[in-house]
């Protein structure tokens, strides 16, 4: 038995989310502000139903139609009964369907939950909790009497001397926002819902049911454990236990958890009071043992790193204060036993790493103790973690990620049960985690615009492992290494910029903050020369704003001796039949292959949704800044378009051992004309012996003027729509 998805609706900024779960890991992704932290909220809510419920938790875009609401009650004496039915309030509150797969043979855990013998297929069931009023006729009434009191205030004296302020409540959001007005008169009620009746659409939701049931009915059957991003990991010293949470205190919380905590002190352990240097050895093999499993399991870890710490356990004399003190916590340099340093003498990342995993065993050893006690207990267990990169360098969260799961799982019981399931979900801002996953367990959320509703951001999730279909293996494999290989953070960007090369790569940024572009995060990607089509499937798929700046590739076609084509590569050139050998422009661009018609696209021409292509475009260039005469040049690559846009800083004194930039100052001073110059540049870069690009992007990166270096005209117009993208899709709201 495990969770299948969610569906949550008028959460925050998740109007309408649907999240599919992973068997094992599922991974949320996204930029800041994408409503990751929203879904894991939700869903922890909706499942356990512990903390306080706040009119901020209700999409900001459904705040008007409460009012409404409340404006339709007051408009006569009397109200109709169906604005007192509870379904005006279906697709305005918060809500969650939960779709759990079952197993054969695990049907009878479900009985509770099956909406119809005779319909039901035996696979799956579902569970909606919507947050609603407990009792409509009443929250009308009390309302309506709140307005009338404030209405008879209104056209006192008193009032008016006040400045005719607007009392409460001025609306229904007004009077459901004070106090505990919220809670006194809304609470989850729980409904079964028919997999029968589910839309084949995962935006639609059915109708809520009239049956709502007592109790949360998914008690009992799913086991829900956080751990959250706000982790404390500081010094003891000078703190008090409840200031802070160490490792020591985390292991007195497994120590309760094991049920070793009430085990009665042997007779053999009263006679060790006699000595104390006898007692602590005796209590620390008693630790020893009662540790034995989490930190065996810690030493599995592999942190990376030369000599890994040990950790070792420390008592006092009694039992129960054995493990309460700073120092009980200890770390062993290998191959020195004697040397021993309390815990907060070792590094902070190495610490959170083994608390965040030792919270882990822990959450597992709490949902398997009643079984091991006879008792009943949840079928699943799901295991939140936001964040695990916080205070994590790159190594120790990879580590972490590889442990993670078999963590919640390294248990004989769960081996022995197989009705026993658990399922693990992280939130993410790591490429370094990311790299570790599969694609197909990530569930990437975007930031969309309600253009319904006034233009208010909300978030889409997007389940990324139908993002290749089965005849695309071959460029699955190779953008999921290419991501990987290149710790790629397309996932967590605000937008991205695809480049051919290491020039591109290193100069876009400076162009980027020039552009205005420097409050957005936005990841500059090179893609190994042309394969920036590769990627199409997965931009389309997370709607990403997508700038690509490539080569327009001229090309020549010529019939060998041999009678067949060949496409040599030529220097960009109008009128002459060329057509592009750049696979970029023609998947995007499709019907486009002509130089000429490249040429002459206009800048919308050059759009494909979220995707805008930009290659190089003719430039006028003043050879001689004495004359006015200007010289048209159809440039072939980065290199050469952005040496005729900084033409005088190529032409300064200076610049002798500087590599490449040398090599073009020369063939600038050897040259009569622009076109002489560009000739010699594309025989440069064609030929054998070609300057590095790379040393030439690095090059320029040591000159005093480098910030006035300007960008290509094609990267300048990509650039000023990427902004204008951005700004206009308010991807700087909060989650």
């Amino acid at each position: 038995m495990k969770i299948q998805s969610v569906h949550i609706r008028n959460y925050r900024k998740l109007k309408n989310c649907h999240i599919d779960f992973g068997e094992k890991e599922t991974v949320f992704v996204g930029a800041n502000n994408s409503g990751k932290t929203s879904a894991i909220s939700a869903i922890v809510w909706f499942l356990k139903n512990t903390d306080r419920f706040t009119l901020k938790e209700f999409t900001a875009t459904n705040w008007a139609s409460i009012n409404k609401i409340g404006e339709k009650w007051l408009e006569h004496d009397s109200v109709d009964e169906a604005l007192l039915s509870s379904h005006q309030w279906d697709n305005i509150v918060p809500s969650m369907d939960v779709w759990i797969n079952v197993e054969d043979g695990e049907q009878y855990r479900v009985n509770h939950l099956i909406p119809s013998l005779s319909s039901w297929d035996g696979k799956k069931v579902g569970v909606r909790g919507q947050y609603e009023p407990k009792d409509v006729t009443k929250l009308y009434t009390v309302y309506k009497e709140a307005k009338m009191k404030a209405k008879t205030l209104e056209g006192t004296e008193e009032w008016e001397k006040a400045g005719s302020p607007e009392l409460y409540p001025k609306n229904l959001c007004d009077f459901l926002g004070k106090g505990s007005n919220l809670r006194e008169y809304f609470d989850v009620k729980y409904y079964i819902i028919d997999p029968a009746l589910d839309p084949d659409n995962e935006d639609e939701v059915q109708i809520t049911p009239d049956n709502e049931i007592g109790n949360n009915p998914l008690d009992g059957l799913i086991k829900v454990d956080t751990i959250l991003a706000s982790r404390d990991f500081s010094d003891p010293e000078g703190q008090t236990d409840s200031d802070i949470d160490t490792l020591s205190k985390q292991f007195q919380q497994y120590y309760k958890s094991s049920g070793q905590e009430n085990e009665e002190l042997t007779c053999e352990g009263l006679k060790l009071l006699g000595g104390i240097v006898t007692a602590n050895k005796t209590y620390d093999e008693k630790l020893k043992k009662t540790f034995e499993v989490p930190v065996g399991e810690l030493r599995n870890i592999n942190y990376p790193g030369f000599q890994n710490p040990e950790i070792k356990i420390r008592s006092k004399i009694q039992i129960e204060e054995a493990i309460k003190h700073d120092s009980a916590v200890q770390f062993a340099i290998q191959g020195m036993e004697e040397l021993v340093l309390p815990e907060k003498y070792n590094g902070l990342g190495y610490r959170n790493l083994i608390s965040i995993y030792l919270k882990l065993i822990d959450f597992r050893e709490k949902w398997l103790k009643a079984l091991s006690d006879g008792e009943n207990i949840e079928p699943i267990h799901i295991v939140f973690v936001e964040e695990p990169e916080a205070h994590l360098h790159a190594q120790a969260q990879q580590v972490f990620v590889k442990k993670a799961f078999e963590a919640l799982c390294n248990n004989e019981l769960i081996k022995n049960h197989p009705w026993l399931n658990t399922q693990l979900v992280l939130s993410t801002h790591s490429n370094h985690v990311v790299n570790e996953l599969d694609l197909n367990c990530m569930r990437y959320f975007k930031r969309v615009i309600d253009d319904n509703d006034n233009k208010i951001p909300i978030s889409k999730v997007v389940n990324l492992s139908s993002t290749f279909g089965k005849n695309e293996e071959e460029t699955k494999q190779f953008v999921t290494r290419y991501i990987r290989l290149t710790h790629c953070d397309i996932f967590f960007s605000d937008a991205v910029v695809l480049v051919e090369g290491p020039a591109e790569k290193i100069l876009v940024p400076s162009f980027l903050a020039k552009a205005g572009l420097d409050s957005y995060y936005i990841s500059v990607i090179e893609v190994n020369g042309r394969h920036a089509h590769s990627f199409r499937k997965l931009i389309e798929k997370i709607g990403i704003a997508t700038l690509i700046v490539t080569d327009i590739d001229a090309t020549e076609t010529k019939v060998g001796e041999d009678g067949k084509e060949r496409h040599p590569s030529v220097l960009t050139a109008k009128g002459k039949g060329y057509k592009t050998g750049n696979p970029s422009i023609k998947s995007w661009l499709s019907g486009k292959e002509q130089i000429d018609d490249l040429l002459a696209l206009d800048e919308k021409e050059k759009l494909v949704n979220n995707v805008r292509i930009a290659f190089q475009t003719p430039v006028n260039v003043q050879w001689d800044k004495n004359k006015e005469d200007l010289t048209e040049v159809c440039p072939y690559t980065f290199e050469d378009a952005l040496i005729f846009t900084n033409l005088e800083l190529f032409r300064q004194e200076g610049l002798k051992k500087m590599g490449a930039i040398t090599t073009i100052a020369n063939l600038l001073r050897h040259s009569d004309s622009a076109n002489e110059l560009q000739n010699k540049i594309f025989e440069k870069l064609e030929s054998k012996s070609g300057f590095q690009k790379a040393d030439f992007a690095i090059s320029l990166l040591y000159k005093d003027d480098f910030a006035d270096l300007i960008a290509p005209v094609y990267i300048q117009e990509g650039l000023e729509w990427m902004k204008s993208y951005l700004d206009s899709n308010g991807n700087k709201n909060g989650e």
